[in-house]
């Protein structure tokens, strides 16, 4: 056996017990069990090094120093909060591994299990929704939320003022003198969605200006990365075809499909439209025009969750926090006649 890797069964022969209750242990449901009983399959694991001593460890501790980071695609917004993350954690020595949902509820049900089953010492969510059904072995396991938030659940959260970040985006095109505003939105079924349409809305409101529900398009039934970027092309294409010579675009997926219509229909943005997107990145200055968008505080956003899951961990109490957004004003959003640009 010193040439093998060690075997489940092998655990249960030196431990002295079944191999379902090896398994019970490791998948931390051994609340049924005897102390002296878990012990000697921990014991046994440890001999055997069945799993990396590390593990062994945390069935011990009930700590595992890993946060699971579950976002819901590739949008470069999340990969920005990460790094400020991981640089949080890391004074705690705390871990943060990644995996996304694709925006699949059924996905992001069997990921939170999984790593709650695996001991993770926490979880920070980008939910699918805006609803979420929290399983009582989940409150075992700290989980905060960032970016979305869920109703009807105590769990704290982290996000930005969307409907002022919107209603600001909008403002700022009817600024340049456009009315007919298309409104490019996510998933309809998550807070980010409606806090930014209702924020939109308002901004027409106010400047009397009708609402028309034909320009507002929300992602499709498709799951994921490209679908939202599908998304964002296909809606500015009917946009272009209605006649529409304004866009805001409420994340950064959508922006990079409404950016690919607007070129293959040989519009040109500021001279026959103007668009205004969330989420800055390096290359929204580079880009001819240079993009105006609503910038989150994606660092802020990471040093926060940070220090909030850090708390969650050691049994303290932490409150909700909505952080604040800028309008980054630059080429995009006005036209070359606008004097006011």
């Amino acid at each position: 056996m010193a040439n093998n890797k060690p075997t489940l069964h092998d655990v249960a022969k030196v431990a002295d017990v079944s191999i379902a209750t090896v398994s019970n242990v490791l998948n931390n449901k051994s609340t049924e069990l005897g102390i002296k009983t878990k012990q000697k399959v921990l014991d046994a694991i440890e001999k055997l090094n069945y799993e990396p001593n590390h593990f062994a460890r945390s069935l011990k501790t009930g700590q595992s120093n890993l946060i699971v980071f579950i976002v819901p695609d590739q949008n470069p917004f999340f990969t920005e909060i990460l790094t400020e993350l991981n640089n949080e954690c890391q004074k705690h020595h705390l871990h943060v591994a990644v995996v996304s949902s694709e925006e699949n509820e059924l996905k992001q049900q069997a990921l939170i299990e999984t790593f709650i089953g695996q001991n993770v010492s926490a979880i920070i969510l980008v939910p699918v929704k805006s609803r979420l059904n929290l399983k009582k072995e989940w409150h075992q396991t700290p989980i905060l939320t960032i970016d979305r938030k869920i109703y009807g659940e105590a769990l704290p959260s982290i996000s930005v003022d969307n409907e002022k970040a919107a209603f600001n985006a909008t403002q700022r095109i009817v600024d340049s003198t456009s009315e007919n505003i298309g409104l490019l939105l996510a998933n309809p079924d998550i807070s980010t969605t409606s806090e930014r349409k209702r924020g939109y809305e308002l901004a027409l409101a106010k400047n009397n200006i009708t609402i028309d529900q034909q320009l507002i398009y929300y992602s499709n039934q498709q799951l994921g990365t490209d679908a939202q970027i599908d998304s964002g092309y296909h809606a500015t294409r009917a946009l272009i075809y209605q006649g529409v010579r304004a866009i805001v675009a409420t994340n950064h997926l959508l922006l990079l499909g409404a950016l690919q219509a607007i070129k293959e229909s040989g519009k040109k943005i500021t001279e026959d439209i103007i668009i205004v997107g969330f989420d800055d990145s390096y290359w929204n200055e580079i880009y001819t025009p240079k993009l105006s968008v609503i910038s989150q505080p994606t660092k802020e956003i990471g040093r926060v969750a940070g220090e909030m899951i850090h708390n969650l961990i050691q049994g303290k109490a932490v409150a909700s926090v909505e952080l604040s957004t800028k309008l980054l004003i630059r080429e995009s959003c006005s036209f070359v006649s606008d004097k006011s640009f």
